[in-house]
């Protein structure tokens, strides 16, 4: 056990530091899931347009920032990324409170302005879990690096609602503010990974977005899809079938990911990344195809499981991949470009979603959605991916 734990020496001081920062990051937006929509509703009587303005701003922020922040870690480091990030979120999450009691545009305000010091925060630690040595292991410590994320999100919203049950809005904001500050803290203590010497230089709107890191963001994009539609549109389709209680399918789904992760992850540095990536893509189809084809209860679980498995290897799978398909210089504004994508698919898909699942049902949706996956197989494995030298790393 304590041999796994180490993970052969892979958890090195870096190592922990940044897991450390990635979790409490990630509980920091744990949190607002179940508080923020009570705010809007306690503080300025708003309805569901209110509060999905209210999450939607902050996704905006951070769709807005995620190009420029990518070249900002480029030309001045990853640790000032985090370290400013944090600082933004340690003062937003203080002022959400007031800001509501002020009014809706003001919080609106607040959030964007999140949403622009969280992109900083994720790009700079993102781009950080792909750098820390040793590099022949990079996949395994970016695929932990999203096993701290998936636990964030997991313990997050617990630690909001409990809080705000007890004592209400303020001090929930500012437990979120607390963890912010820890994030804070150990990333003054993290090592700066940009490579000494490396340069990025500006020039003009297009050095933002890096042109080969487009191909695996559109891969992503389509996978990000079957994510958002089995996290966003479960309950409902659970709710079709007369099941009441969804959160058991949820951890089951979440549990899943974390172990997958915390076992698999090294599969991402010694497996040939083209099969394994391929391999994925079936996973995941099989899952989404277990939820059209059988209308049941237990489906739900066996679907959502079997999903896990394959996103858990996927999704950091396309990040790393662009990583080592780019030079250190570039790493960063690669990072950032990939993750654009899934920002993409997280703003603009679930509306498509919904939209499908009105006029088909859900298990017409997620055929689509087995289908878009499918298309991103066919990418995966096309030409269109043959820029992405990283892609044919193993080791």
């Amino acid at each position: 056990m304590r041999k796994f734990l180490n993970r052969d020496g892979l958890l090195t001081r870096d190592v922990v530091l940044l897991l450390s920062a990635g979790l409490s990051y990630f509980v920091v937006a744990g949190i607002s899931f179940p508080v923020l929509p009570r705010l809007v509703k306690q503080e300025l009587n708003g309805g569901e347009f209110e509060i999905g303005l209210a999450f939607g701003v902050m996704g905006l922020g951070m769709l807005a920032m995620r190009p420029l922040v990518g070249f900002l870690a480029d030309k001045y480091g990853r640790k000032q990324l985090i370290v400013v990030g944090a600082i933004v979120i340690i003062i937003t999450q203080l002022l959400h409170v007031p800001a509501a009691r002020s009014s809706l545009w003001m919080l609106l305000l607040v959030r964007f302005v999140l949403g622009l010091g969280s992109s900083a925060m994720y790009v700079g630690q993102a781009t950080t879990a792909t750098e820390l040595p040793p590099k022949s292991r990079s996949g395994e410590i970016f695929s932990l690096f999203n096993v701290s994320v998936v636990a964030g999100f997991a313990v997050g919203p617990v630690v909001g609602e409990i809080t705000l049950q007890r004592e209400g809005f303020s001090t929930a904001f500012a437990v979120a503010a607390l963890f912010a500050f820890f994030c804070l803290l150990l990333g003054l203590f993290l090592s700066e990974t940009k490579p000494q010497g490396a340069k990025a230089q500006f020039e003009g709107v297009k050095s933002l977005i890096h042109p080969i890191a487009v191909r695996a963001g559109v891969v992503s994009f389509l996978l990000f899809g079957a994510f958002l539609s089995f996290n966003a549109f479960i309950t409902p389709f659970a709710e079709s079938m007369g099941v009441a209680t969804v959160r058991w399918i949820l951890l089951s789904y979440a549990l899943t990911s974390v172990l997958t992760r915390l076992y698999g992850g090294r599969l991402i540095d010694t497996v040939d990344r083209r099969t394994l990536g391929s391999c994925s893509h079936v996973i995941v189809i099989l899952g989404l195809l277990i939820l059209v084809v059988f209308n049941n209860h237990p489906s739900l679980y066996v679907g959502g499981i079997i999903m896990a498995v394959g996103l858990s290897f996927n999704v950091p799978l396309m990040v790393v991949i662009a990583a080592d398909s780019a030079s250190p210089d570039e790493r960063s504004r690669v990072v950032a470009t990939v993750i654009v994508f899934g920002d993409l698919a997280n703003s603009f898909a679930a509306f498509g979603f919904g939209a499908l699942a009105d006029v088909i049902g859900f298990r017409g949706m997620y055929g689509i959605v087995a289908a878009m996956v499918a298309f991103a197989g066919l990418l995966y494995r096309s030409r269109f991916t043959a820029p992405l030298t990283g892609i044919s790393r193993a080791n």
